[in-house]
């Protein structure tokens, strides 16, 4: 599959991004030997598509089938249509109701093949919870803190988990290897052809803790950090800046969906842009530009509330001293939110949801008029 496509068929992602966002048609329904590449907050390929698929959005449905390979991301993925080749799934919650020919790849929070899924080749599962109903034909390796096996698979089987169970509906037709802090949980009626043997490993999901000494004496200069980042910005995108936050005000529940399919698309996408291993290269420019995008949308949200402050303190058409001093204001503002605890991360994820679509709706919006 050739992932370097995505940045030469500019306009035809803009086009079918468009589709995707509700902003030139309501739905996806795709088909033909020409490859897709689709991206928006709701994405559904309803008709079968006679070549690969790369799709990232914040809630995907697959039911049309893909004759070739299929790698998408979305917060939401549901593949019910048959797979012609290799599977690449990564989400949030992952739900695999259908036939794949080749490889299965899924990662997620929550991967779950369904009891009509039929698995052709070999099969790798990562998640926080994985569960396994459908038929497997090739081997199956699946790591995650909880794995429940309930389908029927040929084998081998290798799993890593904290809690492993096998039901009473397993039929495993190989060998069944494990690590886990626990034991296994077999059911009197699962059915196993092979050995199950216990790897002396233990297996623990990582929980990584970041510690950087001197960072709590540096967060106020963070903040004077961040404020620098804002006067850049409305320096260089004057215009743009502020009717962003105007978009913003005319379309919060629109800014809030496609900043949240925006947030959290990207990062699987990222993720299985490394997997292909050809697509490094543009994981490395799509993961700085996700960095660069998540600082011009909090800063974005700020602008908003500064906008809202100047409103309020009767500054119709604020200069740009106001403008910066508002910016100050609402970032102090964020910064003081910032340290409630549960209070502070859920003013950090509004500032990013609501920023990120604004930016995304402006930009779409400018490229509409110069369209």
């Amino acid at each position: 599959m050739d992932i370097i496509a995505l940045l030469l068929r500019y306009s035809g992602v803009v086009r079918r991004f468009a589709c995707a966002l509700g902003l030139a048609c309501a739905s996806i329904s795709a088909a033909g030997a020409e490859n897709l590449y689709l991206a928006g907050p709701d994405v559904k390929v309803e008709q079968r598509a006679d070549a690969d698929l790369v799709a990232a959005a914040g809630r995907l449905s697959l039911d049309g089938g893909v004759s070739g390979d299929a790698v998408v991301a979305a917060g939401s993925v549901d593949v019910r249509g048959p797979i012609g080749d290799d599977l690449r799934a990564a989400g949030g919650i992952i739900t695999l109701a259908s036939t794949v020919k080749g490889e299965t790849l899924a990662a997620g929070a929550s991967v779950h093949v369904a009891r009509d899924a039929d698995l052709g080749g070999r099969a790798w599962f990562a998640g926080n919870e994985v569960a396994i109903d459908g038929k497997l034909r090739g081997e199956v390796k699946a790591y995650g803190r909880t794995i429940t096996i309930a389908g029927d698979l040929q084998g081998p089987v290798v799993l890593s988990g904290e809690r492993i169970e096998l039901t009473s509906s397993a039929r495993i037709h190989g060998n069944v290897t494990y690590s886990s802090p626990q034991d296994i949980v077999i059911h009197p009626d699962a059915q196993i052809g092979g050995k199950v043997v216990r790897e002396a490993g233990v297996f623990q999901m990582p929980r990584p803790r970041f510690e950087i000494p001197g960072l709590a004496a540096a967060r106020p200069l963070l903040l004077f950090g961040l404020l620098a980042a804002g006067v850049l910005l409305y320096a260089v995108f004057p215009r743009y800046t502020v009717n962003a936050a105007r978009t913003l005000e005319r379309e919060p529940l629109k800014s809030l969906g496609l900043g949240a399919a925006m947030l959290f698309s990207a990062p699987p996408m990222i993720l299985l842009l490394v997997i292909t291993i050809v697509g490094i290269p543009l994981a490395l420019v799509v993961a700085a530009l996700y960095a660069v995008a998540l600082l011009a949308a909090y800063l974005m949200t700020a602008f908003f509330v500064g906008e809202r402050l100047l409103d309020f303190a009767g500054k119709q058409q604020p200069g740009k001293a106001w403008r910066v001093a508002a910016l100050a204001i609402a970032l102090l503002a964020f910064w003081l939110l910032r340290q409630i605890p549960y209070l502070g991360g859920l003013v950090l994820l509004a500032a990013l949801l609501f920023g990120l679509g604004a930016l995304t709706l402006q930009a779409f919006t400018q490229y509409s008029d110069r369209a």
